[in-house]
């Protein structure tokens, strides 16, 4: 069993809470949140019981420490962390078929951050 946790800048903000948040409260009115955030938990389900061997389509190794979650166009890069842990640090809606460069920029800095403040 692994230990997921959500990246959280300076201010404790976390987009990934956030966005998860946002679909339970638009869940209860509108169907595609409601898909959305029952596939997001599903996946993150799997990768808390069986790691990134899971492998595709539920996971995708990316590039050095980075991987990504893939539940329907919702992406979310983690990466591996001390201990069976995993952090999850961006997510973005998936709408071209390569992954974004910027997207990716994003969570290495989001690791290096973590990093640097949890050792």
């Amino acid at each position: 069993m692994y230990e997921i946790i959500f990246y959280e800048d300076a201010d404790g903000y976390s987009s990934i809470a956030d966005y998860i948040y946002t679909l339970k409260k638009k869940a209860a009115t509108d169907k595609s949140s409601r898909i959305n955030l029952n596939k997001i938990i599903a996946f993150l389900d799997l990768l808390q019981e069986y790691g990134t061997r899971i492998g595709e389509p539920v996971t995708k190794h990316v590039n050095g420490d980075i991987w990504e979650l893939r539940p329907l166009k919702n992406r979310i890069l983690f990466a591996c962390y001390k201990n069976n842990t995993f952090i999850l640090l961006h997510y973005f809606t998936k709408k071209t078929k390569k992954l974004p460069q910027k997207e990716l920029e994003q969570a290495l800095r989001n690791l290096n951050n973590f990093k640097e403040r949890n050792g």
